[in-house]
């Protein structure tokens, strides 16, 4: 069988077609069709930078334009969608900006397994983007693929220099793979596991100036948003990263260590033999893939909805696949990737067979959602902030912390749930959508009108299946009930329902 080579126009054409335009076509249709032609991404949370970047194109950093708030975990995403935020299709950005990062990542994996013949490398190519939901992140609309794209050019660089000890020129690393690591982080925190290992190593191999010079605009421009937060009284990290932040104390770590190791606790069979190999060859690159993996199972997650954890796992099968092509037969290297791998990330392959009945949940429960807050046209208190805030063009009270940093700090600080009422009335907020499952002791003013459930599908990514719609006066209760009455009049669907009590 001939094999292409990848400066082959046809080779990259024909690459990108198979596995990048083909399967998200394919996904796009299926998500169109189970949201009855209304495109909508697979979690909430994308709606939540949309709904920020909006504001910073008005030169606000928060939810509500009147107060600030950090409710993004990345420091960058929300400033590359605000250019785009006066567009007609601006909710299409993250998913065009994210189909250019998968295709982008394709040519990066091409390079990767650019000796196998061409039938075999689109098996190879396709199988790892399965493997780590690479298609799925598309539909969530968050910056993860952006983040993985940037491991994959840091570490099929790094993982493949050589450091051979005869040889005085060692191989020029692009200044683009020093980009990258300056990027990645600034896209997503936990990129700081990866980012600092590998300058210390680069820096390690004698390109000192270049670490160093990367080193300090990384530490700057993380520092310098931190200080941008403070001066905007939301303290050093975004709402979000300390919601979901598991280092506040040594119990939390040590939780969150185990929860790893029972997800992914296998694969550090892998990372061991890899660091011992590299142990007496190269240490300090050794030192890069232990340190990486023992930050990411100290204060990196996993889940929600195969999102966490796809930046490590593409940076260990990278990693091991450079370290074991030359050394074990061809053929057993291809099958393993084949039959092993979709395998052993099958949560990650899940996701993305999942993503049309995720996207259909979003648009059953939190689109629907934001409809009923458009037509109440009041400011309104929520604990799933991202649709309802982009398209209610209200004011949104986040009673989860999100949005904010006070409500964080009142529900760390509090063990009910009375400082609602009292928020919400110095807040003129009147009603409240809420999860009765999550707040079971509700303030005793709050009268419940109505309830909206997702039916005849199984529930992936909203929290709970049923939205209760609280009022806290009969006045707000009488404009709500009929604001429910005039909703479901309108939206029919098999796939929720609305009780009015």
């Amino acid at each position: 069988m001939k094999r292409l080579n990848i400066t082959s126009p046809r080779d990259i054409w024909l690459i990108q077609l198979v596995l990048g335009l083909m399967p998200m076509l394919l996904l796009f249709m299926l998500v169109i069709n189970t949201t009855h032609n209304h495109f909508t991404y697979t979690l909430d949370d994308p709606y939540i930078h949309l709904a920020l970047a909006r504001n910073i194109a008005h030169g606000h950093y928060g939810i509500n334009i009147n107060e600030a708030s950090a409710p993004s975990s990345s420091i960058l995403w929300p400033f590359l969608l605000a250019p785009f935020a006066t567009f007609n299709l601006f909710e299409y950005t993250p998913l065009i900006i994210n189909s250019l990062c998968l295709w982008a990542l394709i040519y990066c994996l091409n390079k990767l397994f650019l000796e196998k013949a061409f039938f075999l490398r689109l098996l190879l190519i396709g199988t790892v983007l399965l493997s780590i939901n690479a298609y799925g992140l598309v539909f969530t609309g968050m910056e993860h693929n952006l983040q993985i794209l940037l491991v994959g050019i840091i570490v099929q660089t790094v993982a493949s220099l050589k450091n051979d000890a005869d040889k005085d020129i060692k191989p020029v690393v692009p200044t683009a793979v020093f980009i990258a690591i300056v990027l990645l982080p600034l896209i997503r925190y936990e990129g700081l596991a990866i980012a600092l290992p590998v300058l210390a190593y680069l820096f390690c191999r004698g390109d000192r100036k270049r670490a160093i010079i990367a080193l300090l605009v990384l530490m700057v421009s993380v520092v310098g948003f931190s200080g941008y937060l403070y001066s905007l009284n939301l303290g050093l990290l975004p709402s979000s990263v300390l919601l979901k932040s598991s280092h506040g104390n040594l119990d939390s770590i040590v939780d969150n260590v185990i929860k790893n190791l029972d997800k992914y606790g296998f694969l550090l069979l892998p990372v061991a033999l890899l660091s011992t190999y590299y142990w007496r060859k190269d240490f300090a690159l050794a030192l890069v893939i232990f340190s990486a993996t023992l930050l990411h199972f100290i204060l990196g997650k996993f889940g929600w909805f195969g999102r966490y954890e796809a930046y490590w796992l593409l940076f260990i099968f990278i990693f091991c696949y450079q370290n074991l092509k030359n050394k074990i037969d061809e053929s057993a290297m291809s099958l393993i990737t084949l039959l092993i791998i979709p395998f052993a990330f099958a949560s990650m392959v899940f996701c993305t067979l999942k993503t049309p009945l995720a996207a259909s949940n979003i648009y059953n429960q939190q689109v629907q959602t934001a409809k009923i807050a458009q037509m109440l046209a009041e400011p309104i208190a929520v604990q799933d902030l991202g649709v309802v805030a982009l398209r209610s063009n209200q004011y949104v009270l986040d009673l989860v912390g999100l949005g904010s940093l006070e409500v964080l700090k009142l529900r760390q600080a509090s063990s009910g749930f009375a400082w609602m009422e009292t928020l919400m009335k110095r807040k003129a907020v009147k009603y409240a959508f809420i999860y009765d499952s999550d707040i079971r002791e509700k303030p005793a003013t709050w009268i419940k009108v109505a309830e909206m459930q997702i039916i005849n599908q199984d529930v992936l990514t909203p929290a709970y299946d049923t939205v209760a719609f609280y009022a806290v006066d009969s006045q707000s209760t009488t404009k709500l009930r009929d604001v429910m009455s005039k909703f479901s009049s309108i939206e029919k669907s098999i796939n929720f329902s609305v009780k009015i009590y």
